[in-house]
Parts: structure tokens; C-alpha cells; sequence
């Protein structure tokens, strides 16, 4: 019986690894793809929220450019966000959607410079909830710089 234990250990240990294999094959083959798609849905949906004039941050941004109708500021930008979005569609269009979202994120990014009243609680570290939402811009734009300089290396 004391040989049995090892025997059933090993054989639950490799099935671990099998899975684990599996997982990590998995993940390898479509994590790619689905941050693409992903970022494909979020800059469409987001944009038509910022294009109908429904986004919180779109309108701080809206207010650093003054001298735009706030309106025209707002489909531009929800329309900008659309076009990134559909860009990321299309393998050919992918590294155009990483320029678009370049020119996006210094424009959504200059609130934090120019409102730090509104977008930090206690400057310089405790970000407001409109400063988070920018803050994590960085994530997308890094996501996409990802999605870009890796797309030689997928078949999706």
C-alpha cells in the first residue's frame, strides 16, 4: 500500500502539468485575439457614449479645448474613439489604430495636467474618480502598443 500513494501522486501531479499545459497552450493562442477584440468593443461602445455626450471624462477633456463647441468637441472625439476602435477590426488597420490611440491618450491625457483640482483628491496621489478613469488610459494604450508590435505573430 505504501507504493500506491506515490503512484497516485505522480499520476495526479502529471495530470496537474497536462492541464497546466493545456492552459498556458490555450492562453498563448488566443490572449492576443482577445485583447484585440476586446479593445474593439470597448473604443465602439465608449465611443458612442462620448459622441451622445454621456462620458464624464470626454467632457472634462471637452473643457481643456475651450475654444471647440462643446458638442462638435464631443462627436469628434466619440467619432475619433469609433474609428480606433474599427481599425483594430482589420490586421492591416491594427498599427493605424495604435497611431489614432497615440493622438487620443495626449489629448485624454492632459486633464491631468491642466484640472488637477478635478482629477486628483490629494495631488499627486490619490487620483479622483475621473483621474483613475484617465489613469488606466495608460493600460489601454499599452495594450494596444502590445496588440501592435505582436501581430506578426498571430494568425487570428
Amino acid at each position: 500500500m505504501s507504493r500506491a500513494r506515490p503512484r497516485r501522486l505522480e499520476s495526479s501531479l502529471a495530470s496537474a502539468r497536462e492541464v497546466e499545459q493545456w492552459f498556458l497552450s490555450f492562453v498563448q493562442d488566443h490572449s492576443l485575439a482577445f485583447l484585440r477584440y476586446s479593445m474593439v468593443i470597448v473604443f465602439v461602445w465608449f465611443g458612442l457614449l462620448t459622441a451622445a455626450g454621456v462620458s464624464e471624462t470626454a467632457g472634462l477633456v471637452a473643457t481643456a479645448f475651450g475654444s471647440v463647441p462643446s458638442d462638435l468637441f464631443l462627436i469628434g472625439l466619440g467619432g475619433w474613439e469609433v474609428a480606433i476602435g474599427l481599425a483594430l477590426l482589420w490586421r492591416r488597420t491594427v498599427r493605424l489604430a495604435v497611431a489614432l490611440l497615440m493622438i487620443h491618450a495626449s489629448v485624454m491625457m492632459l486633464p491631468l495636467a491642466l484640472f488637477p483640482h478635478e482629477t486628483f483628491t490629494h495631488f499627486p496621489y490619490a487620483p479622483s474618480f475621473e483621474g483613475v478613469y484617465i489613469i488606466k488610459d495608460w493600460v489601454v494604450l499599452g495594450s494596444a502598443m502590445v496588440v501592435g508590435g505582436r501581430l506578426d505573430e498571430t494568425t487570428d
